[in-house]
Order: C-alpha cells, then structure tokens, then sequence
C-alpha cells in the first residue's frame, strides 16, 4: 500500500530533547530571536554515537505548517530513512527512489546543512516531494554524531528508524548514489522491493 506523498522543507527551528525546549516566542537560553526566528546554537556532539538497536532522539523542529513536530511525528505512519549532508545528485536520487521507499512504507526525510531558504530553493528547483529538514546549526546533526563542528557540515550519514524511534540500521561511510530502498528494507528485515515473495500452502 502506498502512502500519501509527503509536502517537502519543513523548517528547522530548534531541535532539543530538552522537555523545557523554547517557544517560538521565547527563545531561552540556548537561543537568540532575531526577525521574528529562533536562532538555536549548535548542541555539543554526544559523547556516544547513535547505533543499531538503540532508541534515536526525539529532535523537535517546525515545520511548514508552522507548528512544532517531533521524531515521533515523523515515525508514526512509517519507519524513517534519515539522511544527513546528502548533496543535490543524492536528494534526487532519493526523489527516484521515493515510490519504491513508499511501497515499503518507509518515508525519506532528508536533513540538509543549509539555510532555510537555501533549503527551500532545492526543493523547488528539483521538484522534491519528499521532508527535506533544514539544520545549519547541526542542532539535528549533532544528536546524531552527524556534525563536524569545525566546518559547520553535516557528515554524510544514513539512518533507519522504525516506528518505535529504534535506530534499525546505520551507515556512517557517506551517502550511497543509489540502492535507497534496497538499503532500508534489509535495515528492516523487509523483502527486497520487487522481489517474488513465496506462495505459502
């Protein structure tokens, strides 16, 4: 069964596991208000990376429609293949690869270093149908150990997370130029899209 297509650039505002995270008319203080925007600051890289079989943080951010959203939101139709620093040829390779994701029921969101606009000018321009977060202050990234805080980029990192936020496989040697959904369905234990599935008597 398919799922709904997805509405692409939600925007990132904070992204804190901190219950006591700021509002969007207070910024606190891990942040500063600037045009009517928080500007959150960098969070420092965990000590301990995130791996298979470990529960994924629940980042928070603010989408397109203009409300706060967690991981969970994200999870809740589907498991998630998370991407950080995929470059353009990656972001549409993911856009071919969305139908055959969908089929499985994963959702691509892909996590950009870009700002804002920059983020929703990509999506316009290749036409993404698919969440595409923007995180220029690594503040998603460094939940994941996916920042280098020395360049101010995102390591080109993958993760599957299944509907209970448990991270299902993980690749920390850069983004692959294809094979998306192969990839998610063996994190998942899925069959292979389009493979023959036996008869059972």
């Amino acid at each position: 069964m398919k799922l709904a297509p997805l509405i692409a650039a939600a925007v990132l505002l904070a992204a804190s596991d901190d219950p006591n995270r700021r509002s969007m008319d207070s910024p606190g203080p891990g942040g500063s208000r600037s045009g009517g925007l928080i500007q959150a600051r960098p969070l420092d890289t965990p000590t301990t990376e995130v791996c298979v079989g470990d529960v994924a943080p629940n980042f928070s951010y603010v989408g397109v429609d203009g409300r706060w959203h967690r991981l969970r939101d994200l999870v809740a139709t589907g498991p998630i293949l998370l991407l950080f620093g995929p470059d353009e040829l990656t972001l549409r390779v993911i856009e071919h690869d969305r139908e055959r994701l969908l089929d499985l029921g994963v959702i691509p969101v892909a996590v950009t270093d870009l700002r804002s606009r920059a983020a929703r000018a990509l999506v316009g321009r290749f036409d993404l149908r698919f969440t595409v977060l923007s995180d220029a202050q690594g503040i998603i990234a460094g939940q994941f150990n996916a920042y280098d805080a020395r360049t101010g980029r995102h390591y080109p990192n993958w993760f599957v997370v299944d509907q209970k936020r448990r991270v299902r496989g993980v690749g920390r040697k850069g983004l692959p130029l294809r094979g998306y959904a192969s990839l998610a369905a063996n994190a998942l234990g899925l069959p292979e899209p389009g493979s023959a599935q036996p008869v059972s008597r």
